[in-house]
Order: structure tokens, then sequence, then C-alpha cells
């Protein structure tokens, strides 16, 4: 499939199982379900990833990474925790080349092209053999939309299925240049 054209979105949504729920206020708990379709803002899309990327970091986990920012400049203000997962992963990072990123620190950048679907999802994908997580929204909105970004309003799946998240590794893999980790 052409970059341009890839929605992880669509792919994955209706491989996940049950009925979309509001996550604004929901408990922690609920943010940490193995597998949940979902309505939220950006504080909930933000704990999912924190505690994904946790995980990578405590277990240091051998696999990959592969993270969807919408945009580069997005990414860095967690740049620091993806670099440090690159001690044990790949790392991935998607998003419009609208910031300058260093091409040596250890993450593998991909440039979206414009008006690519992927520029409307946040996604992070942990894939490796004792982990698999992947979260994946939909912007319903766009930016510049709110005066706070963080008003945002995604839709979107969480899941730990392994055959989920096999598909969208096989979908963003043509577009991964690097060597494995061991």
């Amino acid at each position: 499939m052409e970059l341009k054209k890839l929605s992880l979105f669509n792919e994955c949504f209706g491989q996940v199982e049950g009925n979309v729920q509001k996550l604004d206020n929901s408990p922690l708990s609920q943010l940490n379900a193995q597998s949940l379709k979902y309505e939220t803002k950006v504080p909930q899309l933000e704990y999912m990833c924190l505690m994904m990327e946790n995980i990578v970091l405590t277990k240091k986990l051998k696999g990959n990474v592969y993270a969807g920012f919408q945009k580069f400049s997005r990414a860095k203000n967690v740049l620091d925790r993806f670099q440090a997962m690159t001690e044990y992963s790949n790392v991935h990072i998607f998003g419009e080349n609208d910031a300058v990123m260093d091409s040596k620190d250890g993450i593998n950048y991909i440039e979206l092209p414009p008006n690519s679907e992927l520029m409307r999802e946040w996604f992070l994908i942990i894939d490796s053999p004792t982990f698999k997580s992947m979260m994946v929204a939909y912007d319903m909105e766009g930016f510049g939309v709110h005066e706070v970004e963080e008003g945002r309003k995604f839709k979107g799946v969480k899941t730990s299925s392994p055959r989920v998240i096999q598909h969208a590794t096989n979908l963003l893999a043509p577009y991964i240049k690097v060597t494995v980790k061991g």
C-alpha cells in the first residue's frame, strides 16, 4: 500500500471487538484495558502512551517501537524517552517533516508525504517477543481548531492482540530501513 494512502486507523479499528467508549474522566484502570475502542482527548492518549513507553523502558524490551505523532514537532516533548528506548529497541517515528530531527540520535524518522492519511493519526505500537501493545487514534478535528490543543478529539483503539499488531506492523514494514537490534 502506498504510504500516502496508509491508515492504521482504517485498517485496525474494525479488527478490535467492542463498542466505542467515551474516555473523558474515565478511571485509569479503563485506560489500561487490554482491548478498547474509544473516543477521547489528548490527555488520555498521552497517558496510554506513557504507560506503554514505561514498559519498554523498565522491562528493557528488545523489538520494534513504531510511533506516529502526525508531525515531527509533536515528538519533541518526549524525544528523550524515545531516544532512551533505542538502547533496547528499534524506534521508528512517522510524521510530517515540520521540524529538524537529529538523524544520529538512533531513531529512524520516516517522513510522511503531503496529505498523507497518517497525518491525521496518532499511534504507538510496541512489538517485542515478550510484549505487544498498540494504540492508534484518528484526529477527528485536526490542528488549530482548539485554543488549547489538549482539547482535540480522537477516535481509536487500544489492543494487545498479536494478530492486529502483526497486521499493523506488516503495513509499516515496507517503510522501515534499519537493521534489527539483537
